[in-house]
């Protein structure tokens, strides 16, 4: 179906009017720490926060500016910006997470208030980092000083998922998972191979990106323990993409990336079934089989019908992941040369999906918040300290597909964390006990929540689970 030209101008316009409006109140929070009220730079940046203010109301009785799940929402929309402003944007979900601050209801008569007034308020709002309970104190602040333009927002509207994207997400997820495997059992029956659907299937998955990481994430807890190779293939290309656009990194770097997620276990179609599906522990002979595979796969992905181009950038990364970053894993390299961006990236995001996925011969894996402190115990020697940083902030303390015990008596699942500065408070789906013995879909609710009289969160966390513990496959609940 085409698009229409004039609808998608007016959403780009309606995109640029609200990153506009972000990009001035952030310059107004900045430029009032360092200027006085009489300051000419101060004073142009609180009329461009108030015009763009009113160009944001013309059509509405008022505007909230919302923190929630570490993204943020003007009027309950989510706000779409360019790469220039990512930094910007951090900075302002920082401001509101480190203050605790949910929202701001901000109303048109903010175009009628003096501008002493407009830059008063936004020391005021600087000022609450160092109170004790910040949000409590801001809605002091507002009905002391006469802010009557604005209000502080306790208990956001959470915005409705589209469930629109969330069947995209799943269809992205499973052709992924059918292209994998397609490539696998043509290998092993000496079928003609083509990467052409992977290689679109990666595509979708980094296009994807820019529109819900958290939904990628939820399905990298996809979990099969019959197809343990290939779920653990495309989990490992979702959490390397998310890593690797994290760190900045291009469209096409990901595209090569992903496919080195997807691919990078390959070569185990060449090894027995006897060793991958035992039960007890390998013996030595057995585990020298198994230390073959990086090189396998090396091999496999070579003779692939596909351009040279590609396979120079997959290769390297693929029989380096398990290499470790101080070089003292397999295979052993020739030379002392140091583990290559995206092999560092593949050690990582395999180890932590292989340890929290049940296995034929490890029944209970780690929780997830416990793998990444095991991980963590090994920073500077198997994984690159810096790029463990990265992906432990990303996926926050407590990871999505986390259960969590709660001092309220509650059972929850982990849907999605916020920002960096409330990363031990995520967005929980309260787990309510079924007549079966299992568990069905309750409320959403943020740990990061307060209680408006008194500053103390509503709900804390006692204890973690991993979510087979329970019987959970944590993709059912979260798409």
């Amino acid at each position: 179906m085409e698009t229409d030209p004039v609808t998608t101008d007016a959403h780009n316009q309606l995109d640029r009017l609200d990153e506009a409006f972000i990009r001035s109140f952030y310059w107004l929070l900045q430029t009032v720490k360092i200027h006085q009220d009489n300051n000419k730079v101060l004073r142009g940046c609180a009329r461009e926060f108030i015009k763009s203010m009113v160009q944001m109301c013309l059509d509405e009785p008022h505007m909230i500016i919302q923190v929630f799940a570490g993204r943020l929402y003007l009027s309950e929309k989510k706000l779409i910006y360019s790469m220039e402003s990512v930094d910007l944007v951090r900075t302002v979900l920082q401001f509101f997470e480190s203050r605790g601050l949910q929202g701001l209801r901000l109303y048109p008569t903010l175009g009628d208030a003096p501008i002493e007034q407009v830059m008063a308020f936004a020391r005021m709002l600087n000022q609450a980092e160092r109170q004790d309970h910040p949000v409590v104190w801001i809605a002091q602040q507002m009905e002391d000083q006469g802010f009557s333009w604005a209000e502080v927002v306790h208990s956001p509207e959470i915005p409705e998922e589209d469930p629109e994207l969330k069947e995209k997400a799943r269809r992205t997820y499973f052709y992924a998972l059918a292209s994998v495997k397609e490539i696998g059992r043509k290998i092993s029956s000496n079928q003609p191979v083509g990467i052409r659907k992977a290689k679109r299937m990666v595509q979708n998955l980094v296009d994807f990106l820019s529109e819900d990481e958290s939904l990628l994430l939820g399905l990298s807890t996809i979990r099969d323990l019959d197809d343990y190779t290939y779920t653990h293939s495309v989990n490992v290309a979702i959490l390397s993409l998310c890593l690797g656009k994290r760190l900045g990194l291009s469209p096409k770097a990901l595209e090569r990336l992903g496919i080195c997620g997807l691919f990078h276990d390959l070569g185990k179609v060449d090894l027995s079934r006897e060793i991958l599906l035992k039960s007890g522990e390998l013996n030595e002979q057995e585990f020298k089989e198994i230390k073959k595979h990086p090189l396998k796969s090396v091999i496999r992905i070579i003779k692939l019908p596909t351009d040279e181009d590609l396979k120079a950038h997959i290769i390297t990364p693929i029989f380096e992941h398990h290499l470790r970053y101080d070089l003292s894993g397999y295979p052993r390299p020739y030379s002392a040369k140091p583990q290559g961006l995206f092999g560092r990236i593949l050690a990582i995001t395999d180890v932590f999906d292989a340890i929290t996925s049940a296995r034929i011969y490890r029944f209970t894996p780690f929780s997830p918040d416990r793998a990444l402190g095991v991980m963590l115990e090994r920073a500077g020697k198997e994984f690159d300290p810096l790029l463990l940083k990265v992906f432990i902030n990303m996926l926050g303390v407590f990871p999505v597909g986390t259960v969590l015990e709660l001092d309220t008596g509650e059972m929850g699942l982990v849907m999605d964390n916020p920002g960096e500065t409330m990363k031990e408070r995520p967005r929980i789906l309260i787990l309510v006990p079924d007549e079966k013995g299992g568990f069905r879909k309750g409320k959403t609710e943020s740990l990061a929540e307060h209680d408006p009289r008194t500053g103390v969160f509503r709900r804390n966390i006692v204890k973690t689970f991993h979510p087979a513990s329970y019987g959970i496959q944590p993709a059912e609940f979260l798409l």
